[in-house]
C-alpha cells in the first residue's frame, strides 16, 4: 500500500509518534524516581501535602500524556493498514487526529497552571508571613510572576509549534490529497 512506503506523511506521523513513546518511557522513569526520592527525603515535613499535590499532577500529566500518544499512535496506524480508504473513513480519522492534538494542548494548560497553584499553595504561608512583616520584596515578586507568566506562555507556543513541525503539516498534505480526491469524483 502506498502509505508504508518511508516517505508518506502517514509514514512520518507514525516515526514521530514513536519517538515520542520512546521519550515518553524515560520520562516516566526519571518522574517514578523523582517521587519515590523526594517522598523518602520530605515524608514527616510540612510541605508534604503541598509535595503529594504536585507529584500527582505530574503522574496525571505524564499518563495523559502517554495515553494521547498511545492514542494517536494507535490512529496513525490504522489509518496507515487501512484496507478501507474511503474519503469519509480518511477525513474522520484525520479529524481525529487534529482533536487529540488540540486536546493535548488544553491539557497541558491546565496542567501547567495546576503545577503553578501547588507551588503556590506549597508557598502560600511563607509569602502570607513575609507580606505581614513586611520583608516581602515587591519588585521580586513580580518579577518572578512575570517569568512565570513567560515560561507559560513560552512553553504553549513551543508545543504547539513542535505539533505542527510534527504532525501538522503531514495532515495538512493528506487534506491536500483529499480534496483532490473529492474534486476528481
Amino acid at each position: 500500500m502506498l502509505a508504508n512506503q518511508a516517505d508518506t506523511p502517514v509514514s512520518a506521523m507514525l516515526r514521530n509518534t514513536k519517538k515520542e513513546q520512546r521519550i515518553l518511557l524515560f520520562v516516566l522513569v526519571l518522574n517514578v524516581g523523582n517521587i519515590a526520592n523526594l517522598t523518602t527525603r520530605y515524608l514527616g515535613q510540612k510541605s508534604f501535602v503541598g509535595q503529594l499535590l504536585l507529584f500527582t499532577c505530574v503522574g496525571l500529566m505524564v499518563s495523559f500524556t502517554a495515553w494521547t500518544t498511545y492514542r494517536k499512535r494507535q490512529l496513525i496506524a490504522q489509518l496507515q493498514t487501512s484496507d478501507t480508504s474511503t474519503y469519509s473513513h480518511l477525513s474522520h480519522s484525520i479529524r481525529q487526529i487534529r482533536l487529540l492534538l488540540r486536546n493535548k494542548t488544553y491539557a497541558g494548560m491546565v496542567f501547567l497552571a495546576t503545577i503553578i497553584l501547588s507551588v503556590f499553595f506549597v508557598r502560600f504561608q511563607d509569602m502570607l508571613t513575609a507580606a505581614r512583616t513586611g520583608t516581602l520584596d515587591w519588585g521580586t515578586a513580580v518579577l518572578v510572576v512575570l517569568a512565570i507568566v513567560a515560561l507559560f506562555v513560552g512553553l504553549l507556543y513551543q508545543e504547539k509549534y513542535m505539533q505542527q513541525k510534527k504532525y501538522g503539516r503531514h495532515l495538512d498534505q493528506l487534506e491536500a490529497a483529499l480534496r483532490e480526491l473529492e474534486t476528481v469524483e
